[in-house]
């Protein structure tokens, strides 16, 4: 698949990236093409996400499930101006 070949780099560049931050070098914006990388990370992890749904995966975590946060709504005579 073409996505596929095309990430097989993906190591140096992100070896570079990492040795850019550690040595505080400020990484080249010449020719840095961010919305092609943007939409290919998304991609990618769209990907991601599309095979481990295929593949049927299930999560082996042991943590507890977190509760869904409950918002309620309050009519605006009850909100309070905290200034």
């Amino acid at each position: 698949m073409y996505l596929l070949s095309v990430c097989s780099d993906c190591g140096t560049y992100v070896a570079a990236f990492a040795e850019f931050l550690s040595y505080e070098i400020k990484v080249p914006s010449i020719s840095f093409r961010s919305e092609y990388l943007r939409s290919r990370y998304a991609t990618l992890l769209w990907k991601y996400g599309t095979d481990k749904a295929n593949v049927g995966y299930v999560n082996e975590n042991d943590d507890p499930m977190r509760l869904k946060a409950t918002s309620i709504l309050l009519a605006d005579d009850k909100l309070i101006n905290v200034e």
